[in-house]
């Protein structure tokens, strides 16, 4: 079957990802990237007109720390991410979807497997709370982050931590890189632990979902 640059003519019941280019599909990705920012907004902002800042911050944490360490073990598994050191987080990290990517312009320094760093010389997600002063940009860049990022490193090792170099709000102002990031596995940490919700996303349909081979037979997981 000749390979759709894209999905224009006529439709196609059986029509399968693996149908499209390469260029197509990085099109895709990119959007989708950006479609679960999009879901984040709408479902957060729903929440904060009805409930207020605060509960925002509380069911963004419980958001992420219950999905981030599940999808990334997915994504380790599918992309045959080895290794528990500062690099296999990188990778991670590159392809996550909360840092989909040019939305995040994320650059990445990897000192040794247990020391690194990460920065946004822009973030979008920054930029779409920036206008609603510094409680939103706290919320964000404060209280929410410092309660996922462990988490979403504990998929590679419960051992990592992240902490700031700096980050917002910005000072000054218009501050580039808009954040920096530093990441270190100390093996005298103490693991970061499962959250209860962790567990429990654990235990979803979509956690537990496996895909058939593709049309040619290709395993969706990789020997």
């Amino acid at each position: 079957m000749t390979e759709r640059k894209d999905y224009s003519g006529e439709f196609d019941p059986g029509f399968r990802f693996e149908d499209l280019s390469k260029e197509a599909l990085v099109r895709l990705v990119r959007e989708y990237g950006l479609i679960v920012h999009l879901l984040d907004r709408a479902a957060l902002t729903a929440v904060g007109l009805r409930y207020g800042q605060k509960v925002v911050e509380e069911i963004a944490i419980e958001e992420w720390r219950g999905a981030s360490p599940v999808y990334t073990d997915r994504i380790r598994e599918i992309m045959k991410i080895e290794g528990n050191g500062v690099s296999a987080i990188f990778k991670c990290l590159q392809l996550d979807p909360g840092f989909a990517q040019h939305y995040m312009d994320v650059e990445y320094e990897l000192v040794s497997e247990t020391r690194g760093f990460f920065q946004l010389r822009s973030c979008g997600a920054l930029l779409d709370v920036e206008p609603f002063g510094e409680r939103s940009i706290r919320g964000m860049c404060h209280h929410i982050e410092d309660g996922t990022f462990d988490w979403t490193a504990q998929a590679v090792n419960p051992r990592a931590r992240i902490r700031p170099v700096h980050r917002p709000p910005r000072e000054p102002a218009g501050r580039v890189p808009h954040c920096r990031w530093e990441v270190v596995i100390d093996e005298e940490t103490e693991p970061v632990g499962e959250a209860e919700i962790t567990r429990m996303t654990r235990g979803t349909t979509a956690a537990r979902f496996r895909y058939p081979p593709m049309r040619d037979g290709t395993p969706h997981i990789p020997a």
